[in-house]
């Protein structure tokens, strides 16, 4: 059995992992936005009532 050190330490490194690929996702999906914006026209007031709420100016 491994020991609690051990373990904690794996834990880090899956953390960082998913850290990695969250960002690497992000990326992606908005390199697909991107493309499909310009590969239909669609323009930022076109989609702004089509996005989720979440960077509203305060």
């Amino acid at each position: 059995m491994k020991s609690y050190d051990e373990l904690n330490a794996q834990m880090e490194v899956v953390q960082q992992q998913m850290v990695e690929a969250k960002k690497n996702e992000r990326s992606n999906a908005l390199k697909e936005v991107k493309r499909l914006c310009k590969e239909f026209g669609f323009t930022a007031g076109m989609l702004k009532g089509a996005l989720a709420e979440g960077r509203k100016k305060q």
